[in-house]
C-alpha cells in the first residue's frame, strides 16, 4: 500500500516528495476521499450489485418518469439558454459601458442567488395565488422557467462581466480603425467571450436540471423529484439510486462539454488594467435605466415585498423570529463550519494541483468538479449510505454529516477559484524566497497566503451563502433536531399558515440580503475612495 502511495505522488520534475509534502498529499487524498468520492462509488455498487433487468425496466416504465425527464430537460435547456444570452448582455453593460448606477443594479439583480430559489417561487404564488387567470401559467412550465431564469440569470452576469474585462484593449482599438462600436463588440468582445458564454450555459443548465424545490411548489412534474420520492417517502434506496442514474449521465456529459469547447481556460479574476468603455448618450442612459429597473423589479422586488405584504402584522413576525431563532443559529454554525472547511480543503487540493504533487491531478480536478454538478440529492442519498452504520453513529447522528455534505458539494469553488488565482503568483517571487533558504511551509505563510488574502475571503463568503441557502442536502441529511432555517420552513409549507411562511421567508431573506448589500456598500465606498 505505501508504494502505492508513492507512486501517485510526485514532484513537479518527476522526483519523489518528501515525507512530509507526501503525508500532506496523501492526507488530502483521503480527505477528498470520506467526504465524496469513496460515498458515491458505494453508491454505484449498492445500486448495480444484484439488481434485475426486470426492475430497471419497471422503475423505468413507471407514470410520469420518461415526462418528467422530458421536462426537465427542455426546462434547463431553456432556462441556460435565456439565462445566458440575457447574462451576456448585462454583463457587457456593465463590464464595457458607462452606464450610471451599474453597481446598484447588479447588486439587485444577484439577490435572487443568495436565497433559497423556493422563496421567489412563494413571492410569485403570494401575487397571482391558484385562482388567478395566469395560475395555470406560474403553475406549469412557464412559472417554473420564470423563477428559475430569476434566480440563475446572475451566474451568466458575473461569468462574462469578468471575461469581458479581460478583453485586451488593443484588440479593440484596432479594430475601431475600421468599424464602429457595434461592428467591434459584435465581431471581438463577445468571439473573445465565447468561453463565458459556453460555461454559463453549461453551468445553469445542469442546476437547472438539479433544481426541483421551485417544481415542487409550482406543481411541476420534473425528474429529480422521482428519485427524491422514493427515498423520502417509500424509503426505498435502490429506486431512488436507479432513477439517480441519469443525472450521473447528464453530469459526465456536462463537464466532457465543458472540456471539450473550453478546455483549461477559464476566470483568471484579473482585469486589464484600461478597459475600453462604450459611451452612452444622456438617452441611452435614461433608456437603459428604465430597461433595468423593470428588470429588477418583476425579478426581485415585487416577488419579495409580496411576501412581506403577506405576513400581515408585528406578532406574526414576533412569532416567526421565535420559532426561527434556533433554526437560523444552526444553519449559520453550520455554514461557517463548512465554509471555513471549504476554504482550508480548497486551498490544499489547488496547492497540490498546481505544484502537481500528484500523478493523476487531472482525474482529482475532474472528481471536484463532479461532485459540484451531481445533483445534491444523489450525493445526499450516497453519503447516507455511506455513514448509516452503527459504528459511524458518531458522524450519522449528528450535524457532522451535514458539514460533511456541504463541504464535498461546494468544494470546487474554492478549489477551482484558488487554483486560478495560484497561478497567477509570479514565479520570480517564489523562485527568490527559495534562494534565500525559506522552506515550503515559510513560502506559503510569507508569500503565497498575503497573495490569496483576498480571494481566501471571498471563497470563505461564497462558500458561506451556499451553505446558508443549502436545503436539498440538509433536508435529506440532518438527522432530528437538527434542521436549518430553509429546511424548516420548508416543512412549515405542508401544514403552516401562509402568514407565517412567509415570515419565515422574509426572515431568511433579511438574513442574508442586509449583509450582502452592506458589504456591497462597504466595497463601493472604498473603490469611490480609492479612486479619488
Amino acid at each position: 500500500m505505501s508504494a502505492l502511495w508513492w507512486k501517485i505522488t510526485k514532484q513537479r520534475d518527476n522526483t519523489p516528495l518528501t515525507p512530509a509534502q507526501h503525508a500532506f498529499a496523501i492526507s488530502i487524498l483521503i480527505a477528498l476521499a470520506i467526504l465524496a468520492f469513496v460515498p458515491l462509488a458505494f453508491l454505484i455498487w449498492q445500486a448495480l450489485s444484484g439488481i434485475s433487468s426486470k426492475r430497471l425496466l419497471d422503475l423505468y416504465h413507471l407514470p410520469g418518469v420518461y415526462n418528467s425527464l422530458r421536462n426537465s430537460v427542455l426546462l434547463s435547456l431553456v432556462v441556460a439558454g435565456a439565462t445566458t444570452v440575457v447574462g451576456s448582455l448585462l454583463g457587457i453593460l456593465f463590464a464595457k459601458t458607462t452606464l450610471k448606477g451599474a453597481y446598484l443594479f447588479l447588486s439587485l439583480l444577484l439577490l435572487p442567488l443568495l436565497l433559497p430559489a423556493y422563496i421567489i417561487a412563494l413571492g410569485w404564488v403570494a401575487i397571482i395565488g391558484v385562482n388567478h387567470f395566469l395560475s395555470p401559467y406560474l403553475f406549469g412550465f412557464a412559472g417554473v422557467a420564470w423563477t428559475l431564469f430569476t434566480v440563475y440569470l446572475p451566474l451568466p452576469v458575473i461569468l462574462c462581466l469578468f471575461f469581458a474585462k479581460q478583453v485586451a484593449p488593443n484588440q479593440e482599438n484596432a479594430a475601431r480603425l475600421y468599424a464602429g462600436n457595434w461592428q467591434v463588440l459584435q465581431k471581438i468582445t463577445l468571439p473573445l467571450m465565447k468561453p463565458a458564454l459556453i460555461l454559463s450555459f453549461l453551468l445553469v443548465f445542469i442546476l437547472s436540471f438539479a433544481e426541483y424545490s421551485v417544481a415542487n411548489v409550482l406543481r411541476y412534474s420534473v425528474f429529480p423529484l422521482q428519485g427524491f420520492t422514493y427515498f423520502s417517502a417509500f424509503y426505498d434506496f435502490q429506486a431512488a439510486v436507479i432513477l439517480s442514474l441519469p443525472m450521473f449521465l447528464v453530469a459526465l456529459v456536462v463537464l466532457w462539454i465543458a472540456r471539450q469547447y473550453v478546455g483549461s481556460r477559464s476566470i483568471t479574476f484579473k482585469t486589464c488594467r484600461q478597459i475600453n468603455m462604450f459611451r452612452l448618450s444622456p438617452h441611452q442612459q435614461i433608456l437603459l435605466q428604465i430597461v433595468l429597473s423593470v428588470l429588477v423589479f418583476f425579478m426581485v422586488m415585487l416577488p419579495l415585498s409580496s411576501l412581506f405584504l403577506r405576513i400581515g402584522d408585528v406578532d406574526t413576525i414576533a412569532q416567526g423570529l421565535s420559532l426561527a431563532a434556533m433554526p437560523w443559529l444552526r444553519s449559520v454554525l453550520y455554514s461557517l463550519a463548512a465554509a471555513s472547511l471549504i476554504t482550508i480543503l480548497g486551498f490544499c487540493c489547488a496547492y497540490i494541483i498546481v505544484n502537481q504533487w500528484i500523478r493523476y491531478r487531472r482525474l482529482l480536478d475532474f472528481g471536484i468538479l463532479f461532485v459540484f454538478i451531481l445533483p445534491a440529492s444523489v450525493l445526499a442519498i450516497s453519503l447516507i449510505l455511506f455513514w448509516n452504520h452503527a459504528w459511524l453513529n458518531a458522524v450519522y447522528a449528528s450535524a457532522m454529516i451535514v458539514i460533511l455534505g456541504y463541504s464535498g458539494k461546494y468544494l470546487a469553488i474554492a478549489s477551482k477559484t484558488l487554483e486560478h488565482r495560484l497561478l497567477q503568483i509570479p514565479p520570480n517571487q517564489l523562485q527568490a524566497a527559495q534562494l534565500a533558504g525559506a522552506n515550503r511551509a515559510q513560502i506559503i505563510h510569507h508569500i503565497v497566503l498575503p497573495e490569496l488574502k483576498n480571494i481566501l475571503l471571498a471563497v470563505f463568503g461564497v462558500g458561506f451563502v451556499f451553505c446558508y441557502r443549502e436545503s436539498t442536502l440538509t433536508m435529506l441529511l440532518y438527522p432530528p433536531g437538527y434542521e436549518t432555517l430553509p429546511v424548516y420552513t420548508i416543512t412549515q409549507m405542508a401544514n403552516g399558515k401562509p402568514a407565517m411562511i412567509a415570515a419565515l421567508c422574509m426572515i431568511m431573506a433579511v438574513s442574508i440580503i442586509l449583509p450582502f448589500l452592506c458589504l456591497s456598500w462597504y466595497y463601493q465606498y472604498k473603490t469611490i475612495k480609492k479612486i479619488v
